[in-house]
């Protein structure tokens, strides 16, 4: 039995705006890969304007690297007369909306006796955007929506690395099997079914997929 639905945030619940980066980065002069990891590398060979940009954002996403360190190594790519607040606006450049009826699918599970969290990749930047810009402008705060929240530049680890499945079950309290992980890349949600997770492939493709998967527990229960 599901007691427990564990939620990827970028392109599950907040859609991404992955053209809008592109743009942003061409303002600062910079290569938009130098703002990417690439699955399936091994990061620490991947090098963009001269520095090792997935080893970098990894660094940032699991919290060893500061944001102040991270705007200025991009900074130092940068065209002549880019500013501080400049990179921030172009980082941000790729959280699009975060639909409310979505939010609103979390709240029903909550409704119902379900225990919700938040799992994702992400970063102090982004973190902070976009709880502001997508949560609190909305009038949600984290707990309204979820039991925890793990974000991975906060607990050090990020997806896939089965650690981190092993804390989010750890804080949850509830075995492994009765926690159901929801994320758009195939290979994160592989890993956690490799650590007992049950949990569902979201495909981008299909408009209204997650309102297909989430049905399966708003209808049985």
């Amino acid at each position: 039995m599901i007691s427990d639905i564990i939620f990827d945030l970028g392109g599950v619940l907040l859609d991404l705006n992955m053209q809008g980066i592109g743009q942003a980065c061409q303002r600062l002069g910079i290569n938009p890969e130098l703002f990417f990891v690439r699955a399936g590398e091994d990061n620490s060979s991947t090098v963009c304007q001269g520095i090792s940009a997935s080893k970098a954002i990894t660094d940032y996403q699991i919290g060893t690297m500061t944001s102040e360190k991270f705007i200025s190594l991009v900074l130092s790519h940068c065209s002549k007369g880019i500013t501080s607040e400049d990179v921030v606006e172009a980082w941000n450049a790729c959280i699009g909306p975060m639909p409310r009826h979505r939010l609103d699918m979390v709240l029903e599970l909550r409704r119902r006796g379900f225990h919700t969290h938040l799992l994702s990749n992400t970063n102090d930047l982004h973190w902070e955007e976009i709880k502001r810009r997508c949560l609190s402008d909305d009038g949600y705060t984290c707990d309204d929506l979820f039991d925890h929240v793990f974000v991975s530049h906060e607990v050090h680890l990020a997806k896939p690395d089965p650690e981190i499945y092993h804390h989010v079950v750890s804080h949850i309290g509830r075995p492994a099997e009765q926690c159901f992980f929801i994320d758009d890349t195939l290979i994160n949600v592989e890993a956690a079914q490799h650590e007992g997770l049950q949990g569902a492939w979201l495909d981008l493709r299909e408009k209204e997929a997650l309102t297909s998967i989430l049905n399966r527990f708003l209808r049985d229960s």
